[in-house]
């Protein structure tokens, strides 16, 4: 597995870069076909008494994102690397993104609203602006959580116990599709609903020499608002002061 199993886990990290980390663009991951896994007691999509089918789990959480509001948190963590992501979403067409490298000089912000992306990315040499068309938030970023499900949830026998409106689903083995990692363990919390609200992996790397822990959680379902941030009015105060916004595409593309 190699690079693909540490460059994987920072899907979600990268998502919302422009052009950052091109060079460590990961492989696409298509998990093994596995048998429908019966609901049983669970009611939830891929999810039976002791065992997940990691598709169609996936498959459930995307559709249970499809028009809500919500706040995403994103933590991915190596040895000597450390990303950590917001996102909070109000509607398709109003959002907010904030990716940061802890231990080094880089950072992307995005903010939408209506038809217009605007965004700010912090490099070693300064910082650059863009403003571009808008694509929902769906299309964005809707995807990358569920494939992370479904990449690093293991099909077949699993843990799994009843909460108060959902189940914890832990397995200490890593996916067939991972060669020779080490201290696999891998935690999530689902909703009645197919909702997975968090998730934890971490294992060790023997190809990389390193240690690889990721975490995301949602909160404020159908809860969240998006404010507009002080520095998209700073640079673009032309843009509201009328009452309609029109997209600008800038020179980059």
């Amino acid at each position: 597995m190699r690079l693909r199993s540490v460059v994987l886990a920072a899907l979600f990290v990268l998502a919302g870069c422009s052009g950052f980390a091109a060079s460590e663009r990961p492989e696409t991951v298509t998990p093994a076909p596995v048998p429908d896994a019966d609901p049983g007691a669970t009611g939830v999509p891929g999810l039976a008494n002791d065992s997940v089918n990691p598709t169609l789990l996936a498959q459930a959480h995307r559709d249970a994102l499809d028009n809500r509001s919500y706040t995403l948190t994103v933590n991915w963590t190596t040895d000597d690397r450390e990303w950590e992501t917001w996102l909070a979403v109000e509607d398709e067409r109003r959002y907010r993104y904030l990716s940061t490298q802890t231990t080094g000089a880089y950072s992307d912000r995005l903010f939408v609203e209506g038809d217009v992306r605007y965004s700010r990315h912090r490099r070693p040499l300064g910082i650059q602006y863009r403003r571009n068309r808008s694509v929902p938030a769906s299309e964005r970023f809707g995807h990358h959580t569920g494939r992370l499900v479904e990449t690093y949830l293991p099909a077949g026998p699993v843990a799994v116990r009843q909460l108060a409106g959902g189940y914890i689903v832990v397995a200490d083995h890593a996916p067939a599709t991972f060669d020779r990692v080490r201290n696999y363990t891998v935690r999530v919390t689902v909703t009645s609903s197919g909702w997975v609200r968090t998730f934890s992996v971490r294992y060790f790397d023997p190809y990389q020499d390193v240690s690889v822990r990721y975490r995301f959680e949602y909160s404020a379902i159908d809860e969240t608002v998006v404010e507009r941030p002080a520095w998209v009015e700073q640079r673009w105060p032309e843009d509201f002061q009328r009452e309609t916004v029109t997209p600008v595409m800038s020179d980059d593309g």
